[in-house]
């Protein structure tokens, strides 16, 4: 295998463990919308997105990531929550 191959295999490997974490948060949404209805809060909680934003965005920063990018993946990942809360609750657009 040469060294290419190998860090590609390498990255294939993290790309799994991303989308597996990936496929973790999303489901831990029917716990939050559980708590979010005992407690009354809203679905999309803005201030606990930002509070989520800023978090990313400082380990971002302490790992010299590019924070642009860092904070358009945390959107995406929000609304994949949002809209899986969202069929939970009966309101999803998704089929």
């Amino acid at each position: 295998m040469s060294e290419l191959e190998a860090v590609r295999k390498e990255i294939e490997e993290i790309d799994r463990e991303i989308l597996s974490l990936i496929d973790k948060r999303v489901n831990l949404a029917e716990r939050v919308l559980e708590s979010k209805r005992i407690n009354g809060t809203s679905i999309n909680d803005r201030k606990q997105n930002e509070v989520v934003i800023n978090r990313a965005l400082n380990t971002a920063t302490e790992l010299n990531l590019d924070v642009g990018s860092i904070k358009e993946i945390f959107e995406i990942l929000i609304r994949m929550s949002i809209e899986r809360q969202n069929e939970l609750s009966g309101k999803g657009s998704l089929p």
